[in-house]
């Protein structure tokens, strides 16, 4: 009995006499034996579990919960959960071995990828760099994954060489680090510095530089004033629970919740602004009817902010677009920015205030934006786009560079045609034979190759908006060297978001419970979690 007790406490009652058995063990005749450890089905659904933990960040002590574990029982009795270390040591790592190799095979037969990367500290106060890649495969269609999120070759500095030697160490690794076509990152000097010490192109990220210029706004005088306003009365109403309650009475269904504005989220003032706005004639109501509160907007103060709203709507759009990593986006890097500069043109404000962060706001967009149609690779793919084409560019002289170099790009992929075949001996005598000797010695230009190419290209009309510029590309008679550039730059991302959504799963994964996870270990999770789709590829 005391075997039983401590071996198989599972097949005896609390009382201590044996369970009564379940519709398997009566079915069966006997008692469920666990599937041998190196059975099938005990491994597919080891895998499970590990991926269970792997999408749905779960901690992998949750093998030992009660609740999961009655939950498998019940599910199959004959399945015995792994243990974590089991999970972590064994399972992750051979999930995470047969991904990469899925991935590695795809990108062996890509010829050209496009790289964002960026730092992050954990709650660990660990430092870590992620890599993304980006690519399009010969279906023609834009993929991209994460090739690796670790900590720094050295972990005690975060200086341009190390951060390009870490870098190079990752793209090494998955054999792309001639493949590179650009990096994208955010406006950080070392990140810069870095891609110089690789011989990369280096792209700043738009999304980030659309925030910069909205950064600009939010130090001016004039919208920090009604900005603190904005966060003292969201602030009231998140610490009085009877205020929010009213507030929320007096919308009746459906009602909405106030944001609040936070600094490291993008766009985020202006959706609190927005909301505000959207259900100030409740905020008044609650406010006046709440001790301690705050004073309601006034019907100036509620002028500025529906300035303010104006104002900076167009810069969501603008980040909503280049955000992407299902779309080509490089090529819409310059018409976002036209489009940008032509609403904020048009805009008209109705207060002082108004005026003023109009004016800092035109600055900043020629400071911070204009450069990116000097840019040779937003200028490619701007081109290439069938969409825009030289359409897409707000200065001529910018379009005509991008033509030439396009026009170069396409040179280096035509091959030289050889000399003409000599006549054959059989053909009838000509009387001007000097003309065949010059034309059996005259060499095909592939330069003029490219031109033609090129005036082809500009001859066809521009695509509906709608276009996929992928899709044109890859059912387009116009010759291969125009996919090859299609391929090549297309694959480039406008924003380093991509990299930002996996610190953001990170800091889901290294959260407060769980700070001692190995770096390796965060690095196969996040690799598991993020590549889902890999195998669909």
């Amino acid at each position: 009995m005391d075997h039983l007790k401590h071996v198989h406490a599972d097949r005896l009652k609390v009382g201590g006499t044996a369970q009564k058995p379940n519709i398997l063990e009566k079915f069966v005749g006997k008692s469920v034996s666990f599937y041998e450890n190196d059975s099938k089905r005990k491994r597919l659904l080891d895998s499970k579990v590990m991926n269970m933990i792997a999408v749905d960040v779960q901690p992998f002590s949750c093998v030992e919960d009660d609740g999961f574990k009655e939950l498998m029982k019940e599910m199959d009795p004959r399945y015995r959960l792994p243990s974590r270390s089991h999970l972590r040591d064994v399972v992750l790592p051979s999930q995470y071995e047969s991904l990469k190799n899925k991935l590695q095979s795809i990108l062996n037969d890509i010829d050209f990828v496009a790289i964002t990367t960026d730092l992050w500290t954990s709650k660990a106060n660990e430092g870590y760099i992620t890599v993304t890649c980006h690519f399009v495969l010969n279906s023609f269609t834009l993929e991209s994954a994460i090739l690796a999120t670790r900590q720094l070759l050295d972990t005690t500095n975060h200086n341009a060489i190390n951060i390009s030697e870490t870098l190079k160490d990752v793209l090494d690794d998955w054999g792309v680090a001639n493949k590179v076509v650009c990096v994208v990152t955010d406006n950080d000097a070392t990140m810069l510095k870095a891609c110089e010490l690789l011989e990369y192109k280096h792209l700043p990220c738009v999304a980030h530089t659309i925030n910069l210029i909205v950064q600009d706004v939010l130090k001016l005088p004039d919208f920090d004033v009604i900005l603190t306003k904005c966060k003292s009365v969201v602030g009231f109403f998140k610490r009085s629970q009877i205020a929010y309650s009213k507030f929320k009475e007096a919308q009746g269904d459906n009602p909405h919740s106030l944001l609040q504005e936070m600094p490291t989220r993008w766009n985020s003032a202006y959706e609190m602004i927005k909301r505000i706005l959207k259900t100030n004639e409740f905020i008044t109501l609650a406010l006046v009817s709440s001790r301690g509160a705050p004073l309601p907007f006034s019907a100036a103060e509620v002028d500025i902010l529906n300035d303010i709203s104006e104002l900076l709507s167009p810069f969501e759009e603008a980040t909503l677009s280049v955000s992407t990593n299902t779309k080509v986006s490089a090529s819409i890097i310059i018409p976002v920015i036209c489009e940008l500069n032509h609403k904020i043109n048009n805009i008209k404000v109705n207060t002082e205030k108004g005026k003023n962060i109009l004016t800092t706001i035109k600055f900043s967009l020629t400071k911070r934006l204009a450069s990116y149609e000097t840019r040779t690779i937003p200028r490619i793919a701007t081109i290439l786009d069938p969409r825009f084409k030289k359409h897409g560019f707000f200065n001529p002289f910018n379009a005509e560079e991008g033509v030439k170099a396009v026009q170069h790009e396409l040179f280096t992929q035509l091959p030289a045609n050889p000399l003409h075949p000599p006549t054959s001996p059989t053909q009838e005598p000509s009387p001007f034979s000097f003309l065949q000797v010059k034309s059996q010695n005259k060499v095909h230009s592939s330069w003029a190759d490219a031109i033609i190419l090129m005036r082809q290209h500009f001859e066809k009309e521009n695509q509906p908006e709608k276009c996929d510029p992928l899709v044109y590309w890859q059912i387009t008679t116009d010759g291969d060297a125009f996919k090859t550039l299609a391929k090549k730059y297309f694959c480039v991302p406008a924003s380093s978001c991509e990299s930002e959504r996996v610190f953001s799963k990170a800091g889901q994964l290294i959260s407060e419970r769980r700070t001692r996870l190995s770096s390796t270990v965060v690095d196969k999770l996040l690799f598991l979690n993020k590549s889902k789709h890999v195998n669909n590829m």
